[in-house]
């Protein structure tokens, strides 16, 4: 095994000095940014990191994990990786002039060196359209030599998990330690029913911190046209989806002056792709399901579904918005859009395109002020762990999992997320609280993470009820698709039922 570069040591030990010391200044000097209606009244502050805060902690003011700096297993860990995005979890090795690379690189090797294991990756497709060979590959390693763990396209190890391809994670005397701030509390309050745990991912997986949706907004244009700063409306417990309404009102220039509407004009607001859409449903404080004491409610049948439905149809039914249209993201690059709903990586983007914009962000708007907290959630390209059911020793893939998600949160969202993201991208003071706002505004839902499990996807027939207004009926929808969602329901409460 390869040990880790004292180099790099030492430049994950600098960039988490210079976080702490941003982090003190900040807290010196933006009280005024950081209470009141901008955390959102009854918010809980950690809504995606638990922990004890009185934990003991390291010289770096990191928690220190249980773990110890003893174990050695001596052996091999051969884990399935998902082709695509497998640089959010996996680097061969250094690369020149790539920060963030090379902090996975250092991570995954911190890692092995810590627990005495050799990381054995086999990568395969296994993204939203190659889903199905993901899960093929997975049942043929089954019968034969199942993988250690997979780490996968964020949907799919529930769709393996209510095919029973999948480990149950959780026991309480392995080494995961759930209360830890490496653990998303809110995925684990959907997800950890009954004293099973099918997957999980950690709280600072590179792929969770880009893909956190939040509203991106053009600072000079607004100036410019004179609309009020999205800073104060939530400060001011103001933003709201009908705020949002008001103020790209009238705000549509047919640039190019052929009379139509196209991807060359000026519009209010420019919605993501398809995928990203997602987010707005629980935005305004939309559920598909509920869980409680171990019981999984299903909130499709809902009638204010249909609520929902008619508030984005309506929030789209002016030119000043553009939807489906897939060059939304040089629509805000080239300074034509003056909102657009977009993940956090959006802030590298724009460093890449070397754009010269003032942006600002702010979470995603709120249905009414009333709504207690700001919600967001992932678009669909963050990373999710799992364990084949017949894995060979599930104690010591706890230990990996739990060594992982540790030295993500000392080194992966130091430096992408507090270093990268908050202070050398931001073009403005008023950022670094805003992006710990959308950070504690994320959260989960147990039917959505199952949703490639239904034969007809629930979350992509209420895209379609908004995109083709014609057919906005939920209702109708409901009731075509009841009886098999019902099936597909009943599937996933079952392997919740079954005893592990």
């Amino acid at each position: 095994m390869k040990k880790q570069s004292m180099w790099l040591r030492i430049i994950v030990l600098m960039l988490s000095l210079c976080m702490l010391v941003s982090v003190f200044a900040a807290c010196a000097t933006e009280d005024d940014d950081t209470d009141g209606a901008a955390s959102g009244e009854g918010s809980e502050i950690g809504g995606t990191e638990g922990g004890d805060l009185g934990a003991e902690t390291d010289a770096e003011g990191f928690i220190i994990d249980d773990l110890g700096n003893d174990l050695n297993f001596d052996r091999t860990i051969r884990i399935l990786g998902e082709q695509k995005y497998q640089s959010q979890f996996y680097i061969a090795e250094e690369v020149e002039g790539e920060p963030i690379k090379n902090i996975i690189y250092a991570r995954n090797e911190t890692v092995q060196d810590r627990l005495g294991v050799e990381f054995s990756w086999n990568f395969v497709n296994g993204d939203w359209g190659s889903r199905t060979e993901f899960q093929k590959e997975v049942e043929t390693a089954c019968t034969t030599d199942p993988y250690d763990l997979m780490a996968c396209y964020n949907l799919v190890p529930y769709m393996l998990a209510a095919n029973g391809f999948t480990a149950n994670l959780y026991d309480e005397d392995n080494y995961l330690d759930l209360t830890a701030p490496w653990w998303p509390q809110s995925l684990l309050s959907e997800i950890l029913v009954n004293d099973t745990l099918y997957a999980v991912t950690e709280s600072n997986d590179l792929g969770l911190l880009k893909n956190m949706m939040a509203m991106f907004f053009n600072n000079d244009l607004l100036e410019t046209r004179g609309i009020e700063s999205p800073y104060d409306l939530v400060e001011k417990n103001e933003w709201t989806i009908d705020k949002l309404a008001e103020l790209i009102k009238d705000t549509y220039e047919d640039k190019n002056a052929d009379g139509g509407v196209d991807k060359e004009d000026v519009f209010g607001f420019v919605n993501a792709t398809a995928a990203k859409r997602d987010a707005w449903f629980f935005a305004l404080g939309y559920k598909y399901a509920e869980v409680s004491n171990g019981e999984i409610t299903s909130l499709i049948g809902d009638p204010k579904m249909q609520d929902y439905v008619d508030k984005m149809v309506n929030f789209y039914s002016t030119n000043d918005t553009l939807i489906n249209d897939p060059s939304q993201h040089k629509i805000f690059v080239d300074e034509r859009a003056y909102f657009y709903s977009a993940g956090i990586l959006m802030t590298s983007a724009l460093k890449d395109a070397e754009s010269t914009m003032h942006y600002g962000v702010v979470p995603l708007p709120k249905l009414t002020a009333d709504q207690p907290r700001y919600y967001t959630h992932l678009s669909n390209t963050y990373d999710t762990w799992c364990a084949s059911f017949n894995a060979s020793d599930l104690d010591v893939a706890s230990a990996v999992l739990e060594c992982m998600a540790s030295e993500s949160y000392r080194q992966v969202g130091p430096v992408y997320f507090d270093t990268y993201v908050k202070l050398r991208y931001a073009t403005d003071e008023k950022l670094s609280p805003m992006y710990d706002l959308v950070r504690d505004s994320v959260t989960f839902d147990l039917i959505y993470l199952y949703s490639c499990a239904y034969s007809t996807n629930p979350k992509d027939s209420l895209k379609s009820c908004i995109t083709k207004p014609e057919q906005n009926s939920w209702s109708s929808v409901y009731a075509t698709n009841k009886d098999s969602w019902d099936s597909s329901f009943a599937k996933i409460v079952e392997t919740y039922a079954k005893t592990n």
